[in-house]
């Protein structure tokens, strides 16, 4: 186990990769796998299947069970690499005060507005009449796939939502890309904010969304900004977990409005508003910084 923690970045990159493909491989199989011996249903039909809105629970947990075996256990594998315990070398430690949850809530509904901004930009980019139509044909699948799976008409059904479209996913996914993959890639390069940067691109480009990827992107640089001060995993799980759940939250509360659904999914803010929120996200984040080194200088004294 230590020659294996000892290991050059770029081997550990590459072990940690090839654990995420054989996740991904062994997560579809095994939650298809469940949810077709629930359902008596063909698995070869299976992805025609779980779009329909009727089996929307069957999709989240499809989806929630393949991200745990994709994402989170090869991250819990690296992790158990390193010297210490695996879930403090994840960064799950102590959140240190009030005030640091209060930033994250600024910086989640702040993180809002500068998203809709750039699904704004976005689309204002030109590009090939060919590469617009796929972006489109995709978006469109991702929107189908989105509702399908939060379609709700409980409070029961807005928990089970909760739990797989915002929970599970807000901490599966940032111990995967915060808490393994920045850091490995903060050791291959010596450089945090390149790091950040690169993890980022990948978290957004794995969503498969054109529209989406400005924005998620810079999600992700906010989230890797938020573990890199803090060196704590839970702020940007809350953070991320914020943000789905607004999300979902909000669908729940238009559920019976179809336009209102369309233009949630649609709508953007004016690019004005983006660069406001531009600067109230980087004082939060500096913030945040500050409150850090001001702990780390007291505990040195």
């Amino acid at each position: 186990m230590y020659q294996l923690f000892d290991m050059r970045p770029p081997m550990r990159l590459a072990l940690f990769l090839g654990l995420t493909g054989i996740g991904m491989i062994a997560g579809a199989l095994i939650s298809f796998s469940i949810v077709s011996l629930l359902l008596h249903i063909p698995l070869a039909d299976m992805q025609k299947v779980i779009m329909q809105p009727e089996y929307a629970s069957m999709a989240q947990l499809a989806n929630a069970l393949a991200s745990i075996i994709a994402f989170g256990l090869p991250s819990i594998a690296l992790s158990m690499m390193a010297k210490g315990n695996w879930y403090t070398h994840l960064g799950f430690t102590a959140i240190k005060s009030y005030q640091q949850i209060a930033i994250i809530i600024f910086l989640a509904l702040t993180g809002l507005i500068l998203s809709g901004a750039l699904g704004n930009l976005t689309e204002k980019i030109p590009i090939p009449t060919n590469f617009k139509n796929w972006a489109e044909g995709l978006e469109a699948q991702y929107k189908k796939a989105m509702l399908s799976m939060t379609q709700m008409h409980s409070i029961v059904d807005l928990g089970y939502a909760l739990l797989a479209v915002a929970i599970i996913p807000s901490i599966i996914e940032e111990i995967y890309f915060r808490g393994t993959l920045q850091k490995v890639l903060m050791d291959l390069t010596g450089k945090p904010y390149a790091a950040i940067i690169l993890t980022a691109i990948f978290f957004s480009a794995i969503h498969f969304s054109y529209f989406g990827f400005l924005s998620r992107a810079a999600l992700g640089i906010v989230l890797g900004y938020i573990y890199y001060y803090s060196k704590n995993i839970w702020l940007p799980i809350f953070l991320h977990f914020l943000n789905n759940g607004i999300a979902v939250v909000t669908l729940y509360s238009i559920r019976n409005n179809p336009a209102k659904v369309d233009k949630l999914m649609d709508d953007n803010l004016p690019i004005y508003w983006g660069i406001l929120a531009l600067a109230v996200v980087y004082y939060l984040l500096k913030k945040l910084k500050n409150d850090y080194s001001d702990a780390g200088l007291e505990k040195s004294i």
